[in-house]
């Protein structure tokens, strides 16, 4: 009995402990990647958290909140590993929250450097990618920005609230990512970022030194994909009518003209979409039904009265319309890139297998751009302020 209790003993001691614990004094914490191809080459660039900068007691000021890290390689396991020739610890990326790909790379293709990431075991799933517009993925890197000194987090941080409060972004992480491009009747879609202002200030201190700075980033524009490489751009306008149609739409504002230079703002408080697939005539018709509820945030227009219900009607009608004008546009727009970002064929698979399984291979090409979009939308204005009708006199 004693024994076998001695013997369990020993066991369970064996099995404590950290066996994997890495001290933070072995290791770079990498918190944002970037990706660029020139010349033929990857290059890769590693933005780590240097831990002294961003402690509040030991910080000294002295040196930037992190440093970057750049290899070169004909792929990127090479590239990664060309790094060890200048960084003085392994990296490690449990804590990555951005990966940048260039819109050059993307327009190359994708498929190499997410076959890399997925062969990783280290890497969690979580992170979420942009494409970096008009500019190189190491620039984006390289930016100061104010309030956050991480400039990975700010910008995670903005995309996830422009996701929540602006519609024309979309925060994907690499599980999604996975998901599209291995899944069927879908193609994937990126948010891109881009930087504008002065070029020669952005990875310099100097510019957070201002409350303006030289040099900002901003999102801008979803990139299709179509397979693994980019084909184009949405732009704010159809960015709002994608993320409407494929129910990533939280909330967002809707302006209605109510006269010479004045605009009624609406307010997207929350939204649902469905969508069904039917076939007409061997032709696919998509119905896509969007409800959405909403408020009136801003009423420069003295002669709608916000206490009678039929103008509420005519509000709900017309935010319907616009709703419906940013969908169009972007199925528009995706028709003539021949890319159905918006899973059209996905739910088309669902409804009717069997018609799916011939069509499929030239569904992007052939059958999407001929299918038949039909929309249902409501819009439900249930607020209208604590004011009502504004007590302002006419001017």
């Amino acid at each position: 009995m004693w024994t076998r209790v001695a013997i369990i003993v020993l066991c369970l001691a064996m099995l404590t402990g950290c066996w994997s614990r890495r001290e933070l004094n072995e290791i770079l914490i990498v918190l944002g990647v970037g990706l660029d191809w020139e010349e033929g080459e990857y290059l890769v660039s590693f933005q780590v958290v240097s831990p002294s900068e961003i402690s509040a007691q030991k910080k000294t000021g002295e040196r930037p909140p992190g440093s970057l890290f750049q290899g070169r390689g004909k792929t990127v396991f090479e590239a990664a590993r060309a790094v060890t020739a200048e960084a003085p610890r392994k990296m490690y990326f449990g804590h990555l929250q951005l990966y940048v790909v260039s819109e050059a790379l993307a327009k190359k293709g994708v498929h190499d450097f997410i076959d890399n990431i997925l062969r990783d075991n280290e890497l969690r799933m979580d992170f979420n990618l942009v494409v970096a517009r008009g500019t190189r993925a190491e620039n984006v890197l390289k930016l100061y920005t104010p309030i956050e000194k991480l400039p990975t987090y700010s910008m995670l941080q903005s995309l996830r609230n422009s996701e929540k409060l602006w519609a024309p972004t979309v925060s994907i992480t690499m599980d999604e990512v996975l998901d599209r491009l291995s899944g069927d009747g879908y193609e994937l879609a990126l948010t891109g970022i881009q930087l504008f202002g002065d070029p020669k200030a952005g990875d310099s201190p100097g510019n957070v030194k201002s409350f303006l700075p030289s040099r900002r980033y901003r999102y801008k524009g979803i990139a299709v994909f179509k397979g693994d490489r980019l084909v184009g751009w949405l732009n704010e306008k159809e960015s709002k009518g994608y993320t409407d149609i494929t129910d990533n739409l939280r909330s967002s504002t809707i302006e209605l003209p109510c006269g010479s230079r004045h605009y009624i703002g609406i307010e997207i408080t929350s939204s649902e979409t469905k969508m069904k697939a039917d076939l007409v005539e061997d032709t696919p018709v998509v119905t896509i039904g969007l409800r959405t509820e909403a408020a009136v945030v801003n009423m420069p227009c003295k002669h709608i009265d916000l206490t009678d219900p039929a103008a509420i009607s005519k509000l709900e009608e017309e935010s319907a319309l616009s709703i419906k004008s940013n969908a169009i546009a972007a199925v528009k727009r995706a028709k003539a890139l021949q890319s159905d970002v918006f899973g059209f064929g996905n739910q088309l698979g669902k409804d009717h297998p069997a018609y799916w399984k011939r069509i499929r291979d030239d569904w992007n090409e052939k059958y999407f751009p001929e299918a038949k979009i039909r929309y249902d939308i409501k819009v439900f204005i249930r607020k209208t302020g604590t004011t009502g009708n504004t007590t302002l006199k006419k001017s």
